[in-house]
């Protein structure tokens, strides 16, 4: 199997066209040039189009190509899919996975094949249309809240919300032995004690990351992407992390005008949110508190990861993109939930 570099799209689909043409038969071409859509802290994504007489409909139509950083990760990818088919197949908006593929299928590294969702992120409909944050903000809402009311009978991703805490702090361990700041070490022994009331409470349907550049939206249509972080928690666990993200999405700018309008509005959009769900569903005070002090934990060991160069001197595309501030951000946010 030739060697195919993860982030060049060009080459990620010759090699999945390949892939159709022996599965199908026929011919198969790409149609357009293929576009990287997102190099994440944890893939690589790329947009495809191919076109071939003997493909399945559903193949003959763009579909994202999400490749995992390492091979012995094909167990989290079959999970992610099994997580997307499980809402899909019960009306949530989530996108239908057409393919997961074993690295020595194709990439040398697992890779799920999927539908592409309409239309463009929340946060890029923001931006192109501000005049529309009550509508926008009122869909992700409504789609947070119908996710968290889906009867979770036969969910096949994790049951338990502790397994969901310690991925969380698994991120600050790993940063606070690579040679973090001692401060995040202080912080991942204070928070721990937090754990137990986070834990408690009903169990619902998270999707775990759930903000405006995972949620794509075309009209009133929505999709809800990037299922990695899904699993069975209290709805604190999702909302807590929804309203940090809200705070910092001025990292998602691309140009200084949007990150000055972002900086300015993020913080609002986090209050409207967080009173437009509690409308429809009161959030525990102390529950909240803890999974604020989680998410930002997390997140801010996240900065210093991306920031230091990744694990192992590993460099990150993102990293020039996440500015000093957020770090000193989060710290404080885990503070603030610390002090009491």
């Amino acid at each position: 199997m030739p060697e195919i570099d993860p982030r060049h799209p060009a080459g990620v689909a010759e090699a999945l066209r390949g892939w159709a043409a022996d599965r199908y038969g026929g011919a198969v071409a790409v149609v357009g040039a293929p576009v990287a859509i997102g190099a994440g802290f944890d893939s690589y994504i790329h947009l495809v189009h191919l076109a071939g007489e003997e493909l399945p409909p559903e193949w003959r139509l763009p579909v994202v190509v999400r490749l995992l950083p390492a091979a012995d990760r094909v167990a989290q990818s079959h999970a992610e899919a099994d997580v997307q088919g499980w809402c899909a197949a019960r009306g949530y908006a989530a996108p239908v996975v057409h393919a997961v593929l074993a690295p020595d299928e194709l990439f040398g590294l697992p890779a799920q094949v999927m539908e592409r969702a309409p239309g463009v992120t929340v946060l890029d409909a923001l931006k192109r249309r501000p005049w529309r944050v009550g509508a926008l903000l009122g869909q992700l809402v409504d789609l947070q809240l119908r996710l968290h009311a889906m009867d979770a009978t036969g969910w096949p991703g994790p049951t338990d919300p502790l397994e969901l805490v310690e991925r969380r702090l698994d991120l600050a361990r790993r940063a606070a032995s690579d040679g973090g700041p001692a401060a995040l070490t202080s912080a991942l022994d204070r928070v721990r004690p937090l754990v137990p009331v986070a834990v408690a409470g009903n169990r619902v349907v998270c999707h775990g990351d759930f903000h405006p550049l995972n949620v794509m939206v075309d009209g009133g249509a929505a999709s809800v992407i990037d299922w990695t972080d899904a699993g069975l928690a209290p709805r604190e666990a999702d909302v807590a992390r929804t309203l940090l993200l809200f705070r910092v999405a001025s990292i998602a700018a691309e140009r200084r005008v949007e990150r000055r309008a972002l900086e300015a509005i993020g913080p609002a959009m986090a209050r409207r949110y967080d009173r437009a769900y509690q409308r429809t569903a009161p959030l525990d005070p102390a529950r909240m508190r803890a999974w604020e002090a989680i998410q930002a934990l997390q997140g801010w060991a996240q900065v210093v990861t991306l920031r230091g160069g990744g694990f192992d001197g590993e460099s990150s595309s993102d990293a020039a993109r996440v500015p000093a501030w957020v770090a000193d951000f989060l710290q404080a946010r885990v503070e603030s939930v610390l002090a009491g």
